[in-house]
């Protein structure tokens, strides 16, 4: 039932007939003169529209989601806006493909990270600028568990994008080499320009002369250490460059070994 409210005023102290304003409440049913009732379709539709104005649509919430996801993991592991934006645009692209990588992200145990951080990995591949799968699953909310969905997720993306228009250049990520980790990992140890720029150069140099069958990352940081051996009062241990790079203690002592042979070559 609707009704209508009618106000009047009136002071405490005089009567009711003696004041010109009084206030009463009445409830009276009956629209007061010239109201337009509105009908109840009308209203429906009016309070739709509000909702949908104030509800972001699927594919929004969806975007603002993976950009605030993708902004927060590249903000943790200190990657460049361009890298960030960059992935971005993969994701999107992604979408727009549909739904066949949700294989991936949706189900018991998955939060949907692994995609944004295989989108961010493609990124900064692009960028010249390559982060680990460590590195990424790190920092989505499925921890560790999540390396192989990201590798996954990598090869679907290379599939699906590469063949679209526009694909071919964002998917143009080229090889990973060791000396492409040597600049962020020297950073991180505080190692100087012309040490960084010693060590670039005996990656490249194993590069081009050592058939070398290790994973980039792990190559970076034994040439690193082996530069920090060589250097008197270096002051770093094997523990801080495993701390520093994500590449365990051992794998480093192994690298080690093997690039020993060919010291004086790599660091004439």
């Amino acid at each position: 039932m609707r009704g209508y409210v009618t106000l009047s005023l009136r002071t405490p102290d005089q009567e009711p007939e003696a004041v010109a304003l009084s206030l009463s409440l009445s409830l009276n049913t009956t629209p007061p003169p010239g109201h337009l009732e509105e009908e109840p379709a009308t209203a429906a539709a009016a309070a739709a529209a509000v909702h949908e104005r104030v509800q972001p649509r699927g594919g929004e919430k969806a975007m603002s989601e993976a950009y605030r996801a993708i902004a927060d993991m590249a903000a943790r592991l200190g990657i460049a806006a361009g890298a960030r934006d960059g992935a971005v645009e993969v994701f999107l692209r992604m979408e727009r493909k549909g739904k066949g990588h949700h294989y991936y992200t949706k189900g018991a145990g998955r939060s949907g990270d692994a995609l944004y951080a295989a989108c961010l990995y493609v990124a900064c591949r692009r960028a010249g600028a390559p982060r680990t799968f460590k590195e990424l699953a790190a920092a989505t909310r499925d921890g560790p568990a999540a390396r192989k969905d990201i590798g996954k997720l990598i090869v679907l993306i290379r599939k699906r994008l590469g063949d679209e228009a526009g694909g071919e250049a964002m998917m143009d990520i080229g090889v990973v080499r060791a000396a492409d980790y040597v600049e962020r990992f020297g950073s991180l140890l505080g190692m100087g320009e012309d040490e960084v720029r010693a060590v670039q150069e005996a990656a490249r140099r194993m590069q081009d002369q050592l058939d070398v069958r290790r994973n980039p990352d792990s190559t970076a940081a034994a040439i690193i250490y082996m530069a920090m051996e060589r250097r008197a009062g270096a002051g770093r241990s094997i523990r801080d460059v495993s701390a520093a790079t994500g590449v365990a203690e051992n794998t480093i002592k192994q690298a080690y070994r093997e690039l020993c042979l060919h010291a004086d070559m790599l660091f004439r």
